[in-house]
């Protein structure tokens, strides 16, 4: 490949750790050398750099690049051909982060069957609810479950997950069943921690008319494996995902409560990712096999 500008501006955003600062070194302006990068990245198709108002990350894609850029010139072009091979076929590190029960619950499997499918990519999942800053921490993807937040960041539904208000049926019997959802104030609930509306119950009835009711804590968890063990053992209420619930309401170790309140607004299963451009195939892959499992899922 002939030489580009961009080699020398992606090297010292990467040295610098800043575009501006890259800029000054450079002797030119911030917008030249964010300009030099984005022709260099559309000539390779790739993604070199991700920028977040916190930092400048470099991708898998250009870290491995700005470590040769000083050896010759048959090593650049041999690795420049090796990345363009990973927009044809899932090549490199794979780095995802899951919900913990969500993914030892359902995701698994596909996980399983896609590290079976492409052995060529080396997979690093994390199952863990906690928040993570998807660019910096380093994830090419994060799997998330509720209402998508205006991040900058870019996702894909790939599912629905509704949230059931559930009690086992000897809990409703002894509290009495709650007619409306200003009744659920007084009955002890099971709280998902990691939400900080937790306490909060948003809900759309059958009406299509909307409101919140307050929710007395119980149980705080942060896990909604966790979150059903004690509804089963009837602690108390509890806002479950359909994922983990629907099993018990079947087979009546649990019911709904105000079965026709849904919570509001809906929640959905999103494939998180830092950028749409030129989306490696790994990842891609991975979030197509995610859909068609849960798909599937959905049918049995």
């Amino acid at each position: 490949m002939l030489y580009h500008p961009g080699f020398e501006a992606l090297r010292e955003v990467a040295r610098q750790g800043s575009f501006i600062k890259a800029a000054r070194a450079l002797g030119i302006s911030g917008p030249a050398v964010s300009k030099q990068i984005k022709s260099l990245e559309a000539r390779l198709n790739l993604v070199l750099l991700h920028r977040t108002t916190r930092a400048v990350t470099l991708t898998e894609a250009g870290q491995r690049l700005t470590e040769i850029l000083d050896r010759s010139g048959g090593e650049v072009e041999s690795l420049l051909e090796q990345l363009s091979l990973g927009q044809e076929r899932p090549f490199g590190r794979l780095k995802m982060n899951v919900p913990m029960s969500f993914g030892e619950m359902f995701l698994h499997r596909p996980i399983a069957d896609y590290a079976a499918s492409y052995p060529d990519v080396i997979i690093d999942v994390d199952f863990d609810d906690k928040r993570v800053h998807l660019v910096e921490e380093g994830y090419d993807l994060v799997v998330r479950i509720g209402v998508l937040e205006d991040s900058g960041l870019y996702a894909r539904r790939v599912g629905d997950c509704p949230i059931y208000l559930c009690a086992t049926p000897a809990f409703a019997e002894r509290h009495n069943m709650p007619q409306s959802p200003d009744d659920l104030s007084v009955l002890p609930a099971i709280i998902y921690s990691n939400n900080p509306a937790g306490l909060t119950l948003n809900y759309r009835d059958a009406a299509g008319i909307t409101g919140s009711a307050s929710l007395r804590p119980q149980f705080y968890a942060n896990s909604a494996g966790m979150m059903l063990e004690a509804c089963l053992r009837g602690v108390g209420i509890a806002l479950l995902p359909s994922f983990c619930c629907e099993d018990h309401l079947a087979s009546g170790d649990l019911i709904r409560l105000l079965p026709d309140v849904e919570t509001s607004p809906d929640r959905g299963i999103y494939a998180i990712y830092p950028d749409r451009r030129f989306l490696p195939l790994k990842v891609r892959a991975f979030i197509d096999i995610l859909e068609d499992s849960l798909r599937m899922t959905r049918r049995q």
